[in-house]
């Protein structure tokens, strides 16, 4: 048996890794640096931020719709040579204009080399790709806790920001490339009978996938973990701090959501074979919701714990199980364009942490705000309860 599908999973997880480590993981720990040096204001400098994730959610039909023209290698060229430019952009920068077109194409070159091309491999690849499933998802958060730490090791070495967009550049770029050519584009196990049984092998279309009520639950589902991920991330510490404690441990929380962020992805990916995506992805969102209220109200380190156990593996688990169940309710087919659908729908997230700023200019405090997205996840919730897979008709 060839071993080409296990180089492509180790490949397409370190530029998932690091990617995610060098843009949205370290984005906001190199702006203070930015922000000193070129006299910025939060309020701009912040605005890139969104313009990242906004970007990185309303390109994602992009990339499937080059995979079916030109083919994942092809692609995998695009993305890079669109991450270089973007590092370019942020690291020769001298004022917004630049720096927000830097953030515009990092997010676009975030899809073009990240989740969509993995995913749509992984699917063609394995004939059960639940674990590998899990295994690319966590190496791709683990990128989330080695970002800062990149950027304060090249900072520490060079003290100079615009160094560590250079070694962005070169790192995501050479990866990128080299995971272009070493890809297996060639198996497809969907050249034979389905072998998951998890796994429809009804021969849906995208549109009558985009149909049903199913589709509609999933990519709900798929959009409220970054809707309450970026905002978790982009208000906690404030949050934290305004409760009390202190800016270090308020931080050390945020690394241990990212840490069981990344291990719950993994852990889908282990008990999947005996726990239905289903039962996993319930589990995911009331996780979420007891992470948002003992955020709410923590003062100290055990609920801290609870709310980093809570919103980070509520998250991680999410992302897992949604995906998950978009295949195996629609199967292999399709999957390229409906993944990239719920991307695309799941942008709605961007809007987290200026909604959760406008809720705390009006109150005085976060705790409405997440009080809201508690609501939106149980909302959620009771939608995935009673779902059972689609039935296919011709």
């Amino acid at each position: 048996m060839s071993d080409r599908p296990s180089v492509t999973l180790a490949a397409m997880s370190l530029v998932f890794f690091l990617i995610t480590a060098t843009t949205f993981s370290s984005l906001g720990v190199v702006l203070p640096a930015m922000i000193g040096d070129l006299h910025w204001s939060w309020g701009a400098a912040g605005t890139g931020f969104s313009l990242l994730g906004v970007a990185a959610g309303i390109t994602a039909i992009i990339p499937a719709s080059l995979i079916r023209r030109l083919g994942v290698r092809a692609t995998l060229v695009i993305g890079s040579l669109v991450m270089a430019a973007a590092f370019f952009c942020l690291m020769v920068t001298h004022g917004l204009p630049l720096y927000f077109l830097g953030c515009l194409l990092a997010g676009l070159g975030f899809t073009l080399l990240a989740t969509v091309p993995g995913t749509y491999l992984l699917a063609r690849l394995f004939a059960e790709p639940s674990f590998p499933f899990g295994i690319y998802f966590t190496v791709g958060g683990l990128g989330g806790v080695a970002g800062p730490i990149l950027y304060l090791w090249v900072q520490s070495a060079a003290q100079n920001w615009r160094t560590y967009w250079l070694a962005s550049l070169v790192i995501v770029t050479l990866a990128g490339l080299l995971t272009a050519m070493l890809v297996d584009t060639r198996t497809d196990v969907r050249a034979g009978a389905e072998k998951d049984t998890r796994i429809t092998a009804d021969d849906w279309s995208v549109r009558a996938a985009l149909k049903t009520p199913q589709f509609s639950v999933l990519a709900a589902a798929y959009s409220i973990f970054p809707f309450v991920g970026i905002t978790v991330n982009a208000v906690a510490v404030g949050h934290l701090m305004r409760q009390g404690v202190s800016v270090t441990l308020a931080g050390g929380a945020m690394s241990l959501e990212a840490l069981f962020n990344a291990g719950a992805r993994f852990l889908g990916g282990v008990l999947v074979r005996w726990v239905s995506a289903k039962t996993l992805l319930l589990l995911a969102l009331v996780l979420m919701i007891l992470g948002l209220m003992a955020l709410s109200v923590a003062r100290d380190t055990p609920l801290m714990i609870v709310y980093a156990v809570g919103v980070g593996a509520g998250y991680g688990l999410t992302f897992f199980a949604s995906t998950i169940l978009l295949l195996d309710y629609f199967g292999r087919g399709p999957n390229l364009e409906l993944f990239a659908a719920v991307n695309l729908i799941s942008t709605i997230g961007a809007a987290g942490p200026a909604f959760a700023g406008f809720v705390s200019d009006h109150a005085g405090s976060f705790v409405p705000a997440f009080a809201i997205l508690e609501a939106l996840v149980l909302i959620v919730l009771i939608a995935v309860a009673p779902m059972r897979a689609p039935k296919w008709s011709n």
